[in-house]
């Protein structure tokens, strides 16, 4: 019974927030790869010639390849971000992936460097503001992993506190929250939060603002209350694929 109550009101939520907060070129669906590469530059050697191979190349989807840091969840080092703006996107995507020569010859290409795939998830924007920056310069992002007990109240009470930040120099240059529709992200991982900016430096400074700030001591007790706290880390892009 939790499990269809946290349904239920996840898509309640996405209803009430989605239309008001998401900017046009917000993507509908987002597909997350985390994984780990013992070899950081053979998998983006064959993830890049992947996707400028000449199927995949002329379909122009906008992808991330991402370096975690201070990931203390699990033995994810990287992952892949796929942004697709409708439902036909994600398909033709994953026809390409699965069926095509190309999309073997990447698979081997992970397998003899023995890559593992730790988690695959699909989410969409529940909350999505974009402040100042745009994609190809807001290159880092810090995520928080929650477990949302009660969405229609959580909700609410993390967009006012989300927007209290905007004012601030110190503040994200874009942020959001995105809610879960399939796969594992770790054990009751229901939403993920995330604050976008154009250094890692810059998104330190964030943090230490954050955790000294008057409205974080009064949001985090609240929260507490909806939410269950999993995991943070940071995400480097280390390239981008048609950004828009």
């Amino acid at each position: 019974m939790k499990k269809l109550f946290l349904l239920s009101t996840l898509f309640l939520s996405i209803g009430i927030y989605a239309d008001d907060h998401l900017p046009e070129n917000f993507s509908m669906y987002q597909a997350n790869f985390l994984f780990n590469c013992p070899e950081a530059e053979k998998c983006f050697a064959a993830f890049d010639k992947y996707m400028n191979s000449p199927i995949v190349a002329k379909e122009k989807f906008e992808v991330d390849f991402l370096a975690l840091q201070q990931n203390g969840w699990d033995d994810s080092t990287h992952a892949v971000v796929w942004y697709y703006k409708d439902a036909d996107q994600y398909a033709k995507a994953g026809e390409i992936f699965a069926t095509s020569q190309e999309g073997r010859d990447f698979r081997k290409a992970m397998n003899d460097i023995e890559a593992e795939i730790i988690s695959d998830t699909l989410t969409v924007h529940t909350v999505g503001v974009s402040l100042k920056g745009d994609t190809t310069s807001n290159r880092v992002s810090l995520r928080w992993s929650l477990e949302v007990t009660d969405a229609e109240k959580f909700l609410p009470l993390w967009t006012k506190f989300a927007k209290s930040l905007e004012g601030y120099d110190w503040a994200y240059n874009a942020y959001g929250l995105q809610s879960h529709y399939l796969g594992n992200n770790g054990n009751g991982i229901s939403h993920e939060i995330w604050g976008s900016f154009s250094s890692p430096q810059d998104a330190l400074t964030f943090l230490s603002e954050l955790y000294a700030s008057e409205e974080f001591a009064e949001y985090a007790p609240e929260a507490d209350k909806y939410s269950i706290f999993k995991r943070s880390y940071m995400e480097v892009s280390l390239k981008q694929y048609n950004p828009d």
